[in-house]
């Protein structure tokens, strides 16, 4: 299992989509399946970052796992 605390992986204010597009390589590239991506002490996604991340996170073949996602993107990150 790889444990991605992402703001340490990016930072607290999820602004840039290339960002995001590089820590998806990162994961890919990884030979772990189950992925858990911490959204702890996130204060900010901008609505780029997070368009990004969806369409990276639909196309990625791992297994991935969001925990303590902010209260107000929570409905736009479930993938259930």
């Amino acid at each position: 299992m790889i444990y991605i605390m992402i703001r340490h992986e990016i930072s607290r204010y999820l602004i840039a989509p290339l960002s995001c597009d590089y820590m998806f390589h990162k994961i890919e590239s990884m030979d772990d399946n189950e992925v858990r991506i911490d959204f702890l002490m996130v204060y900010y996604i901008s609505r780029q970052f997070l368009d990004e991340y969806i369409k990276d996170r639909l196309k990625s073949k791992k297994h991935i796992i969001e925990l303590n996602v902010p209260y107000a993107y929570k409905s736009k990150l479930s993938f259930n």
